[in-house]
């Protein structure tokens, strides 16, 4: 698997490609929680749309919420998106039945066909976020 983290302002955008290991899609999770700007992000971006083959399954899911469980006390605010998911509809209805469906993830977690997609609705939600007093004019920006 290739993985690009790219650190944005207020989030992280994760480029996922080739084969996507369960150990690999875990080790960047847990790499993007361990870094001292996690505390500071509202969004996580997973980007598959390049990637040809995957491991996720249901068992590495619930880790995953298990794994967002315990970085919730360092960050409650994150929202974890997917995106590029239309070539694999299994993997989509995975997340859908788990993460959201199940309410397993303390993240909201929300599902899109493209990027600007996932960026024009979290906009929408950090707009949201500075009008409910939940983000200062300085970690909106």
């Amino acid at each position: 698997m290739t993985c690009e983290t790219i650190w944005e302002n207020k989030g992280v955008l994760k480029r996922l490609s080739g084969h996507v290991s369960a150990d690999e899609f875990v080790h960047s999770v847990e790499a993007i929680q361990a870094d001292p700007r996690f505390d500071d992000i509202r969004y996580v971006i997973n980007d598959f749309s390049q990637v040809s083959s995957h491991e996720l399954d249901a068992d590495l899911l619930q880790e995953l919420a298990a794994i967002q469980y315990g970085a919730q006390a360092s960050n409650p605010q994150v929202r974890a998106v997917y995106v590029g998911l239309g070539r694999d509809p299994g993997l989509a209805q995975l997340l859908r039945s788990i993460l959201i469906g199940s309410h397993r993830s303390v993240y909201q977690v929300m599902l899109f066909e493209t990027l600007p997609q996932a960026r024009d609705w979290l906009q929408g939600e950090m707009r949201s976020a500075w009008r409910g007093g939940l983000l200062t004019r300085s970690s909106a920006s």
